[in-house]
């Protein structure tokens, strides 16, 4: 009998269920599904970036549950085209004023316009680097025997309004293909390649429950093929 694997994802908000993914569809149900000797546990929010899951990894990694598997599920927040710096960003969310700026840009078509041509980052490229690494490194501390990174998801539908974002994000999915080739602990999802339009919702970026399906089918094989 094989034994019991304790994996634990964390991540932004591409994890948990939403209206167009219910609980029993997404990757981390599917996931304990497939064995009754899985446990899954889940440390996501919204919002979530490389930098925040560096500053607070203890807090998420759980109390007093020691996982043999990590899965990482993020980098859209680092990399999202931004209208604004973050300085600002911060001073709408506070005031309430944040979701009704954001929808008159969108609505004038200007949000992704501006994004563009500004190009502000929750976190730049290279601190990308540079916290990704740190948390794979503190992971392996801990003992991890195996870290799995999700790459960012190719933009499509709305998302596509940036002429820049798929750019972007290939060059931060490089981030994650050098860890991979870096560390022998770490497998990589090239889920970008993978994936087709159909593998978003309508925003172009939250997963569906075909790339769901996909994930937790993918995951599964680096686990138990070894």
């Amino acid at each position: 009998m094989k034994k019991t694997k304790n994996i634990l994802i964390i991540g932004d908000s591409s994890i948990p269920p939403r209206d167009e993914t219910p609980y029993q569809y997404t990757y981390s149900t599917l996931l304990k599904l497939m064995h009754t000797n899985t446990r899954v546990e889940s440390s996501s929010k919204t919002g979530m970036s490389s930098k925040y899951i560096y500053k607070k990894l203890d807090p998420l990694m759980l109390y007093g549950y020691n996982p043999d598997v990590v899965i990482l599920n993020y980098g859209i927040v680092d990399v999202y085209p931004r209208p604004y710096p973050n300085r600002i960003y911060r001073l709408l969310s506070c005031s309430g004023l944040l979701t009704y700026v954001d929808k008159f840009l969108k609505k004038t078509g200007l949000y992704y316009k501006l994004g563009d041509f500004f190009n502000f980052k929750e976190v730049s490229l290279q601190k990308f680097e540079t916290y990704s690494e740190s948390i794979i490194q503190k992971l392996l501390e801990r003992k991890v025997e195996k870290i799995i990174i999700i790459g960012i998801i190719k933009p499509y539908k709305v998302l596509l309004k940036s002429r820049k974002v798929n750019d972007e994000i290939e060059r931060y999915n490089e981030v994650y293909k050098k860890l991979s080739s870096k560390y022998k602990e770490v497998e990589y999802i090239d889920i970008y390649e993978e994936s087709d339009e159909d593998f978003t919702i309508w925003d172009g970026y939250h997963y569906s429950k075909k790339a769901s399906k996909y994930l937790s089918e993918t995951i599964e094989k680096l686990i138990y093929n070894d």
